[in-house]
């Protein structure tokens, strides 16, 4: 039997539509995902802006600029830290952190000591001083993400904790991580 031939035209037709149909949508992904990403890196650059990020290096607080407010963090969370250690944890180089950590010495936060089986090995403590000045910039920094939980709805305060924790795990595992594309 012969079919009419609008059969065929339709037959055609509704693959046509088809295929336009799933066209369109995955011009829809790509547009959205697109604006997802650009909505991601305006975030990202609010939230540096917000952390004081683009500040001159020299910009203090508690007579310490934020590198060196973060070398405090690391030594005192992490007992012994060598400097290679420190400046990995930091995504330093060696000679930026060595500098950073002289600074430190010198004002007498930091303290060199001897690794107690390998005397070529140096580890990194908190001397008293440092100890009572990264308490100081903790204790503000904590009260600062009170102020922020304050700012945010009660029930969504363990889900951004949660979502923060897979950023960051995805941001370690990225190839651009801590080396963004300069093409």
């Amino acid at each position: 039997m012969f079919k009419p031939i609008h059969y065929f035209y339709n037959s055609c037709n509704t693959q046509l539509n088809v295929i336009y149909s799933t066209q369109v949508m995955n011009m829809k992904k790509q547009i959205e995902n697109k604006q997802s990403i650009e909505e991601m890196r305006h975030l990202f650059v609010l939230l540096a802006r917000q952390f004081g990020l683009l500040q001159k290096e020299s910009s203090q607080c508690c007579g310490v600029t934020m590198i060196q407010s973060h070398i405090l963090y690391e030594i005192n969370h992490n007992h012994q830290l060598s400097l290679n250690e420190l400046a990995e944890r930091l995504g330093l180089d060696n000679s930026t952190t060595s500098r950073h950590i002289h600074g430190l010495v010198e004002k007498g936060y930091v303290e060199r000591k001897p690794h107690p089986t390998d005397r070529r090995y140096v580890t990194l403590g908190l001397s008293e001083k440092g100890i009572a000045l990264e308490g100081s910039i903790s204790t503000m920094m904590n009260d600062y993400v009170l102020d922020l939980f304050n700012h945010l709805p009660k029930g969504k305060i363990h889900s951004m904790t949660s979502e923060l924790k897979l950023l960051t795990e995805a941001m370690c595992k990225s190839d651009y991580c801590c080396k963004p594309p300069l093409s």
